[in-house]
This record gives C-alpha cells, sequence and structure tokens, in this order.
C-alpha cells in the first residue's frame, strides 16, 4: 500500500518533538554527516527592504530522505515549511509546517554542543534574549546539565519577568531574572545567546566567568552577538556548517576572512561527535556558533513525519506516485 502524503501541522510537530530526542536525533545526524553518510545544500539567503529575508536550507541523507526548509521573515511577520522526500524514489512524504521544527532544531544544535562541549561540572548558566526561541534554548540547556541556577536577561524588563513568570516551576533549579546583562554573566559558566542583536554587545571582559558560549542568535551577515576579543579567549571555535558560517557569520568573517579564506582552526561539531573528541581538561573556553542548516532542520523532520505516519497523527492527503504524477501533465 503507498504511504499518504501528510500535512503535519505545529501541534503535530511538538507532539513528536522532546527536546531530548531531538538533541540526539540530531546528534545522530551530524555523527552520519561527518561520515558521508548525509549532507547539506549550502543556505540561499536574500535580503530586501527594511530587514526582510527569504532562505532556503536543503540537505539529503541518502537512503532516508532528502527535504528543503523554505521561510520568509519580515517585520510584519512571516512563515515557514519543510517539504520531505524520499531519498531513493523522489516521491513526496510530507509537508510540514516548521515554524516549531525550526525552534527545535535551533534549541537541539544548541544541547548538542552543550553536551559535547561545556564541562560536565557546570551548574551555572545564562540566558540571553527572551523571544520565542527562548523558552526551547532553556530546556534544552536543562535537558544536557544538571543546573542550579539559569539568570535570564533581555534589555526589555516586562519582557524578560514575562518569561520567568511563564517557565517558572518547569525545572529543578532557579530561573531568575537579571536586571542587567553583567549580572546575568557574573559566574555563568555557560552562557547562551539568542537575541536579534544587530551590533556586538558582549566582549571577553563580560565573559570572565564563561566556559562555554553557545551563539546561535545572529544568523544574517549583518549581525553581531559577540566582540571580536572573544575569540582571544576562546580555545576552541566550532561551527554546526563551515560554509554557512563562511557565508553568514558577521563575527566569523570578521575574526577569519570573508569566502575562500583559510579556516584551519575552525572545527565542526558533526567531525568532533564522529570521533568521539570532547571539551579538552585544560580549556578556558569553548565557542560555539550555530547558524542552522539543512540536516538540523532534516533530523527533526524525519522523527516528526515517522511519529506522524506511525500514530495516524497529521493530515492525510492522496499519496504522490508516478502514476499520478504522470496524469497530472497536459
Amino acid at each position: 500500500m503507498t504511504e499518504a502524503l501528510r500535512y503535519l501541522t505545529e501541534k503535530d510537530v511538538v507532539a513528536a518533538l522532546t527536546i531530548p530526542r531531538a538533541i540526539d536525533a540530531l546528534q545522530r545526524m551530524l555523527v552520519a554527516q561527518a561520515r558521508d553518510g548525509a549532507r547539506n545544500v549550502p543556505k540561499a539567503l536574500a535580503t530586501w527592504g527594511d530587514g526582510s529575508s527569504m532562505h532556503a536550507l536543503g540537505s539529503v541523507q541518502p537512503g532516508g530522505y532528502a527535504g528543503f526548509k523554505t521561510w520568509v521573515h519580515t517585520k510584519a511577520g512571516g512563515g515557514s515549511l519543510f517539504s520531505l522526500f524520499d531519498a531513493d524514489t523522489g516521491l513526496l512524504r510530507a509537508v510540514i509546517e516548521a515554524r516549531a521544527l525550526g525552534m527545535l532544531r535551533t534549541a537541539a544544535i544548541s544541547g548538542v554542543a552543550t553536551r559535547a562541549l561545556a564541562p560536565e561540572t557546570a551548574t551555572q548558566a545564562a540566558l540571553i534574549g527572551t523571544g520565542p526561541q527562548a523558552v526551547t534554548q532553556l530546556a534544552a540547556l536543562a535537558a544536557v546539565r544538571t543546573l542550579r541556577r539559569v539568570r535570564i536577561y533581555s534589555p526589555t524588563p516586562a519582557k524578560r519577568r514575562a518569561f520567568v513568570e511563564a517557565v517558572a516551576g518547569k525545572y529543578d533549579f532557579a530561573v531568575e531574572e537579571a536586571p542587567t546583562l553583567e549580572q546575568a554573566l557574573a559566574g555563568a559558566e555557560i552562557v547562551t545567546l539568542i537575541t536579534r542583536a544587530v551590533e556586538p554587545f558582549v566582549d571577553a571582559a563580560l565573559l570572565a566567568d564563561c566556559r562555554h558560549l553557545n551563539a546561535v542568535g545572529a544568523i544574517l551577515p549583518a549581525k553581531a552577538e559577540f566582540a571580536q576579543d572573544v575569540f582571544e579567549r576562546a580555545d576552541r571555535v566550532v561551527v554546526d556548517d563551515l560554509e554557512n558560517a563562511r557565508r553568514g557569520s558577521r563575527e566569523l568573517r570578521e575574526r577569519y576572512g570573508a569566502d575562500g579564506a583559510p579556516w584551519d582552526s575552525v572545527a565542526v561539531l558533526g567531525e568532533l561527535l564522529a570521533r568521539g573528541e570532547t571539551r579538552a581538561p585544560d580549556a578556558r573556553l569553548t565557542l560555539f556558533k550555530g547558524m542552522g542548516m539543512g540536516l538540523s532542520d532534516l533530523a527533526m523532520a524525519q522523527v516528526a513525519y515517522e511519529h506522524a505516519r506511525d500514530h495516524g497523527l497529521g493530515v492525510a492527503l492522496p499519496p504522490q506516485t508516478r502514476e499520478n504524477l504522470l496524469l497530472a501533465q497536459p
């Protein structure tokens, strides 16, 4: 029997993907990539007007699935979809609303990086930014480290207060509002930046206590979250995808040069995982720059689709078959 084509809503995605499941799925995908079992299609990006942008990310795991995530962001709003194909037959298996998918994969990559690179003994963290992605970033930190306290900061008091109130009682550790950036970062061994900052606002002095930094908010070439002197403290700089970082990370481009320049000292997370490498015992600071890549979305989409297929979730549409495609031709 031919499998139905499924349309999955945001609700279906959330039902299928817990944060721990997302982190584990993504780690498996990153290791497969490092072993030449999966690959990315570099991001396509266009910008216009006052900060509007459109993006496309592709990826494939031969013998499994291939897919594309496409999205548009404007000041008036935006939308995103993931198209999941069977990598062997080329047939479309699912169309997935991708806002939650994107939030989960961004949190999951931070979780994978933190699990691999942050000190195992770290108990103090700071989360900078209280936008929609911050909720899942906090959940990712909680999934991979036994924390005692996380301080929350964003420049708008009402937003950070609302965030802390929204997550109150959900974790075994304290989640506290910090009135200033300096107070948020003081004593924080793990720091996650998930902001829409245009200019760098975190420097090396502010990260004096930090042992691992997740910088996952600035993914456009015009934006940056941390200053160049942070690189001077970092023993290891790690990215999720080298090509996307070369194209889109202002911070890394300013440090290592633009397209074509040698980035020999920048490590790729999946390659570290495949080799079983973790944090060096004497490391001062590890820096992870997550840009987003197609394989991250593909890992999430595979879990969401297979869960929906096995549990009858989503809207079942007429299956895409070669015969139907031929009949549809004029």
